[in-house]
């Protein structure tokens, strides 16, 4: 009895540690990048997926103000080691949806270009540079639109006042009237 409880507890162990060094090897596949957003993060949380054209290739693993530059949020993101993340390849900010869930997109990368692990000295993080969301420049314009359109609604104040001003005078002036005839049966054109 006691050698088959010694076989179970030795088998249990060997279980245990294949499975540890398979977590290993696959954690060590892994690489680490840093990316420092410029813009508001929210809606971003630890665990969230990074996406490279749509393909989930990694998860955030860390974020904090960057400690430098206090405009900047410092996101340490975990990819998968065959990511094609190159030198050109560029991180932005995508919603998922309307419910305000926000993810990391990584696009670029041409073929000719270096990978940026091998671009990066030893010992360094590789840094994927940021790029402006799509909604943090509709953001960005949105000042600049409502005061064009105010403009406008100025503009087409004006133009119904002067018309409103015209049709008056010809209203209460017929002889102002446009192809009204004269005294002479003629028109005043």
């Amino acid at each position: 009895m006691e050698t088959d409880r010694h076989y179970f507890l030795e088998g249990l162990f060997i279980i245990g540690f294949s499975l540890a060094a398979a977590l290993f090897f696959v954690w060590l596949d892994d690489v680490t990048y840093r990316i420092h957003f410029a813009e508001s993060v929210s809606g971003l949380a630890l665990g969230d997926p990074v996406k490279f054209r749509g393909v989930d290739v990694g998860m955030v693993r860390a974020m904090v103000i960057d400690p430098n530059d206090p405009r900047l949020v410092q996101v340490d993101v975990k990819l998968r080691k065959e990511a094609p993340v190159k030198t050109d390849t560029k991180a932005t900010l995508k919603l998922k949806g309307i419910t305000g869930v926000v993810f990391i997109e990584l696009n670029g990368g041409t073929p000719n270009a270096q990978s940026l692990v091998a671009a990066t000295p030893e010992g360094a993080i590789p840094e994927i540079p940021f790029e402006k969301s799509g909604l943090a420049s509709v953001m960005d314009q949105l000042p600049k639109v409502v005061e064009k359109f105010s403009a406008i609604e100025d503009q087409t104040k004006k133009v119904v006042t002067d018309l409103g001003e015209v049709t008056g005078k010809i209203k209460n002036n017929p002889l102002l009237k446009l192809g009204s005839k004269n005294k002479n049966g003629g028109s005043d054109k």
